[in-house]
């Protein structure tokens, strides 16, 4: 049987005829990066290892959808949950005349009408009253001409992508995933070292090129150097906290959202001990955060100027 044409919304011109058509679209799309930054969640790894055993309603159900996102790669996923939850049917709905018996009628009937229409009436009557009908329906979700394609049907919809690039979510999840491997590194009796054991904020921005006019340069005063290096760390420090927002929101069902989630109780007392013991045995490890992943860029980073390297071991 043929299949359907399929989207995804954040695609909305792109039509998908074939499964390797639509997973080569799928790697590219903003639901890839949902499911990039669920694996940054611990809660959400716990869940998993919990088997959706939560007080969180918004995580379990989450977890139903989503599944496992850590054991196998995206492609696997993504042909087994992935499409599931995220791909549109875009044959689009019309009207049609039911059958004597009403054995037509769409098995889904939350977004259609049913109207009986005197054949008598006058047409401009038929649609006048038809239209009154349909606006009085509490389901009643009309594209304007400016939405069209935009209005999404999946069954994991994402939020409004207004001011959100996928290259920032690019860049904050590589930042983040840097970010908690220096924090490894600097603990006691880690295993990982140079360079990420001694890595600094301001060094990380410098080796990503974060900030384009806080690189350094040789010749520059220490005054305009020190200035570019407290605007590097900000600069890092901002994306951070968008990952750490978009981690959040991830979590409960809505993405890409850079609002604040507030705290949610989501386990029980025993539950928050076995995390707590899990993490500290060092079992939650986001796949992204690994020394292969960024050893190569910082052995090509700039060699700092040497009023940089004053201060450039200080911990921020």
């Amino acid at each position: 049987m043929k299949q359907p044409s399929r989207q995804l919304k954040s695609s909305p011109r792109i039509t998908y005829k074939t499964e390797e058509s639509e997973l080569r679209g799928a790697l590219e799309s903003v639901q890839r990066w949902w499911w990039e930054y669920l694996r940054l969640s611990k809660d959400y790894w716990w869940v998993c290892q919990q088997q959706g055993n939560t007080l969180d309603e918004d995580l379990k159900s989450m977890w139903r959808d989503f599944g496992d996102v850590y054991t196998h790669s995206f492609d696997y996923w993504w042909r087994n949950k992935g499409r599931e939850i995220f791909v549109e049917q875009i044959k689009l709905p019309h009207v049609k005349r039911l059958d004597d018996y009403f054995s037509n009628v769409s098995p889904t009937r939350d977004n259609y009408l049913i109207v009986e229409i005197p054949l008598n009436l006058t047409e401009r009557t038929i649609a006048r009253q038809v239209l009154a009908e349909i606006r009085k329906h509490p389901n009643r979700i009309a594209e304007t001409k400016n939405q069209r394609g935009r209005i999404s049907n999946a069954k994991r919809p994402l939020a409004k992508l207004v001011g959100v690039r996928k290259d920032t979510l690019k860049r904050a999840h590589e930042i983040w995933s840097l970010n908690h491997l220096v924090k490894l590194a600097k603990q006691d009796g880690s295993s990982i070292g140079a360079p990420f054991n001694k890595m600094t904020t301001h060094q990380m921005g410098v080796g990503f090129k974060l900030v384009r006019n806080c690189m350094p340069r040789v010749g520059e005063g220490v005054l305009i150097g020190r200035k570019k290096r407290n605007g590097m760390k900000v600069a890092v420090s901002r994306m951070i906290a968008r990952a750490d927002a978009l981690i959040a929101n991830a979590e409960i069902g809505k993405f890409p959202s850079f609002e604040k989630v507030a705290p949610r109780q989501r386990w029980t007392e025993e539950q928050q001990k076995e995390l707590d013991a899990a993490v500290a045995r060092g079992e939650w490890q986001p796949p992204s955060v690994n020394e292969a992943s960024f050893i190569s860029l910082f052995e090509r980073m700039p060699t700092l100027p040497s009023n940089y390297r004053l201060d450039i071991g200080i911990p921020v």
